[in-house]
């Protein structure tokens, strides 16, 4: 999961934008021109382009983990991971591009400084979409151990 973030998501993401709704998966492919030793644009002129990636990166990691609890006991290991990465790709890139990147939302003057619409919002109307999906959860009544307390935050980490 991590691996796909430096191989194109960021690129994906603060690239050029391709009409507004996506940025050039090819212009950062592999971090390309992405260095500790300039700045990444000029909007962040004092920051290095391997910091900026990396605090970037903290957003895209915890994005999909706070849907988390919302898939408690309704999906298997692999579905999970194999969504949360699907959702990188579907969801999330577009619309860092379209807030963060330069994409029509910011050329219409929207601002995010804390994340609000890219993290927030996303993850939870995607939370809410995907349970209408996956349905309810089923709980065995005989299994002591399924009704066990456990630590959802935990499965995240």
């Amino acid at each position: 999961r991590k691996g796909t973030r430096y191989v194109v998501l960021f690129s994906m993401s603060f690239g050029d934008t391709i009409g507004g709704v996506i940025g050039d998966p090819l212009q950062h492919f592999m971090f390309k021109n992405v260095t500790a030793n300039k700045a990444f644009n000029e909007e962040s002129a004092t920051i290095p382009g391997v910091m900026f990636a990396g605090y970037q990166g903290m957003f895209a990691v915890i994005a999909p983990a706070l849907m988390t609890g919302a898939f408690a006991d309704r999906m298997r290991l692999p579905a999970y991971v194999a969504f949360k990465i699907l959702w990188m790709f579907l969801v999330y890139a577009p619309v860092c591009h379209w807030v963060w990147g330069g994409g029509w939302m910011a050329q219409m003057g929207c601002y995010d400084f804390a994340g609000g619409i890219v993290v927030h919002i996303t993850s939870a109307f995607s939370a809410l979409a995907s349970l209408n999906i996956v349905g309810n959860r089923h709980v065995p009544e005989d299994d002591l151990e399924f009704l066990a307390p456990h630590n959802v935050p935990f499965v995240a980490l």
